[in-house]
């Protein structure tokens, strides 16, 4: 029984595993290969401790070396800011001695499913070369992918080596943009999607640097920095079954470019997204582009251009809803008007509504925001029976008489496990932890012939959490803003002997003179 309870606990609470390590002689050799199944290694010049746990498990030719199946390396980062010309990234090492423990340690592991290299550097080609002899199967995972030089416009040879790796799962980089630098990052990072044989997972996002200095760039450094880019053009991609793509933005053309190296009928989740009303109409329109294995959808439906042709991107969405995806298991929205839900809501919970299991509808606060009416939220408890995580906006009063009227309604949910409400800043006070037990307890209270009450988690987003700081200082008012922004975390105790307890976790959220998003 422990053997296959391990692995669960091993998932989901890891700390527990140190207490069942201590409680005698039997639990700790079956508990052990658990804990050891996945390792994460650091590697930086403030923190040897990766290096030092390899050496001494290599010294004594420990048995834990058969327990590991997964190895993560993490590092801090090594970036530094130069506010004359913006981002610089150090240079990778040239010296790779400090990875000869990790080679050595690939060849004493016998049974490797994965390998993560989240570190700020490329991952060295000896690490690959090691990787590929002693286990060709296993699945490598790159996180916080970077080059040596943003402005860089040579292909490098670890950029080639990694492209071309049968290892390689997933490819995730996020970049700061913004400097006066050509940064060809973006091309580099395509390259190599394009180029691997077994990629499954791509996520590539960006956000701008910020500060007060805005480069302007003219155009003939645009046409020449144009020119330099051929030289990450792949003229044969090789086509593979995408399941995750997450990137910032993207269009008709976008989505063109997509289908060129990847088969879209098997992508089953796309995330943290704007798209426009030509993906939507092309998806829609094309067979060839149809995105019909899609289950989870993340996305921002804000128009770039103006608020005026946010009409046009809605109707493309909701066709897209009917036609252009299939089935859908979790679906967030996110929109900056203040127009009401009413077309997106009444297509979602016709076509898709039955089989969702998570659904977050927000619109960015401002002036005015239209949040779902009473009748709406009861539409969607009728229309999602299934549903256990819900997300959606709730306007603060004096009062507190129109939240209760929400809260009531929410109660009748009844698979319900995970409830986020986005509430405005307002004029408010800070929240406590009284005011966030008053929330708990409207809406976990059931009613009727059930009394058993599913809601495990609620979280409170108070004031606007993902805000990014462009360029210019920001404002007195923008600064009060960021200030009043807070996350409230309520959980239900996991103690089977104490189900009525809950934890409550107040942070603040003060990230936006920083200009970072959450």
């Amino acid at each position: 029984m422990l053997n296959l309870q391990n692995p669960q606990l091993h998932d989901i609470s890891r700390h527990s595993l140190f207490s069942l390590l201590t409680v005698n002689r039997a639990f700790h050799d079956i508990t052990l290969p658990v804990f050891y199944r996945s390792c994460v290694l650091h590697f930086s010049n403030q923190d040897r401790s990766g290096a030092a746990r390899i050496e001494s498990w290599l010294k004594e030719s420990s048995a834990i070396l058969s327990f590991i199946r997964n190895i993560t390396i993490a590092g801090g980062q090594v970036g530094y800011y130069n506010p004359p010309r913006g981002i610089v990234l150090a240079p990778a090492a040239e010296n790779t001695t400090k990875w000869n423990c990790v080679t050595q340690l690939l060849g004493k592991i016998s049974r490797l499913a994965s390998f993560t290299f989240d570190y700020p550097e490329q991952m060295p080609i000896i690490l690959l070369d090691a990787l590929h002899k002693h286990h060709p199967s296993a699945h490598l995972h790159i996180r916080n992918w970077r080059r040596s030089s943003t402005s860089n416009p040579v292909v490098e040879p670890a950029e080639e080596a990694l492209a071309h790796s049968p290892c390689l799962r997933s490819l995730h980089g996020h970049f700061i943009t913004g400097g006066p630098d050509a940064d060809f990052r973006n091309e580099a990072f395509d390259r190599i999607a394009k180029l691997s044989p077994n990629l499954v997972a791509i996520s590539r996002t960006s956000r701008a640097q910020g500060g007060c200095v805005h480069y302007f760039i003219g155009r003939a450094k645009i046409q020449k920095r144009a020119r330099k880019a051929q030289k990450f053009a792949v003229k044969t991609p090789r086509r593979k079954a995408i399941k995750s793509l997450r990137m910032n933005f993207a269009n008709a053309d976008t989505l063109t470019d997509l289908g060129s190296y990847m088969d879209l009928g098997q992508l089953t989740s796309l995330g943290d997204i704007e798209l426009t009303s030509d993906f939507f109409r092309l998806a829609v329109e094309d067979q060839t582009y149809k995105l019909s294995s899609l289950k989870h959808l993340d996305l921002n439906l804000t128009s770039r251009r103006s608020s005026r042709d946010y009409p046009a991107t809605e109707s493309a969405f909701t066709l897209f809803l009917a036609e252009g995806c299939g089935a859908l298991k979790s679906l967030s929205i996110v929109i900056e008007t203040s127009r009401p839900w009413g077309p997106i809501l009444s297509t979602i919970l016709l076509y898709q509504g039955f089989l969702l299991d998570k659904l977050s509808l927000h619109q960015v606060q401002g002036v005015k925001r239209a949040c779902l009416t009473l009748d709406e939220v009861s539409e969607i408890c009728h229309s999602c029976p299934g549903l256990s995580s819900l997300g959606l906006d709730i306007d603060r009063t004096v009062e507190r008489k129109a939240e209760s009227a929400y809260y009531a309604i929410l109660c009748q949910f009844s698979n319900l496990r995970k409830l986020k409400i986005y509430m405005d800043s307002g004029m408010h006070p800070f929240a406590h932890k009284k005011f966030a037990l008053e929330v708990w307890e409207g809406v976990s209270q059931r009613t009727g012939l059930t009394q058993t009450v599913r809601l495990r988690e609620l979280i409170l987003c108070i004031g606007e959490q993902d805000v990014t700081v462009f360029h210019g200082y920001p404002s007195p008012g923008a600064r009060s803003l960021a200030a009043s922004r807070e996350r409230v975390r309520v959980k239900r105790s996991e103690r089977d002997d104490r189900p009525a307890e809950v934890d409550v976790t107040i942070t603040s959220v003060d990230n936006l003179l920083r200009g970072t998003a959450l």
